[in-house]
């Protein structure tokens, strides 16, 4: 038998350790999830609290209601989708490599277009992150704001942090890949 066959369940260990000795394993008795006492006292906390869960729900008082727990899961979705996380989860991409020449250091941007790590993808995603909510702030915020100098200060701030993670973002690109990318300038800008 190869070793991989074999899960960390009980019964496979103990088709295991039958495979490769010649004592018998008599059946494995497992308790039940919850015992009664359990059992009963979930009921009658569930039986309790469904009035109030009840009432909570007429009012429109839920999670599913609350604009927070929706802003913080569209801000989740957007971190994940511009990190590339579903390209290292299909690829099972490492978050992180050991040095070959010293193995007591790590390294977190692998060099090279072959190939991405996830510390990688986290870092671009919460830099496009940091972009992406300034913009939404921007839009969404700082307009309703009365000074104009607060307004003028504030998006000088928000496009000057853009601009660097941008900057960020397109060095590691040129690091990571050898192509320059470069804006195209008139001539006689440079």
């Amino acid at each position: 038998m190869d070793q991989g066959d074999f899960s960390r369940l009980a019964e496979s260990m103990a088709e295991f350790v039958e495979s490769k000795t010649s004592l018998v394993i008599g059946p494995i008795h497992r308790p039940p999830l919850f015992s009664k006492n359990q059992l009963a006292i979930l009921i009658i906390a569930m039986l309790i609290s469904a009035p109030f869960a009840l009432r909570k729900v007429i009012a429109g008082e839920t999670l599913l209601n609350d604009r927070k727990v929706w802003l913080v899961g569209a801000i989740f979705i957007y971190f994940f989708s511009v990190a590339g996380t579903m390209h290292n989860i299909i690829r099972k991409m490492p978050m992180f490599l050991a040095d070959r020449n010293d193995p007591s250091k790590l390294i977190f941007f692998y060099q090279g277009s072959g190939m991405q790590l996830g510390a990688e993808g986290f870092a671009v995603g919460f830099l496009y992150t940091i972009v992406g909510l300034l913009l939404a702030f921007i839009t969404h915020v700082l307009v309703k704001v009365r000074n104009a100098n607060t307004q003028r200060v504030v998006m000088m701030v928000a496009l000057f942090v853009s601009f660097w993670a941008v900057k960020k973002v397109v060095y590691l690109d040129n690091w990571k890949t050898g192509y320059g990318i470069h804006g195209y300038w008139p001539s006689s800008w440079n």
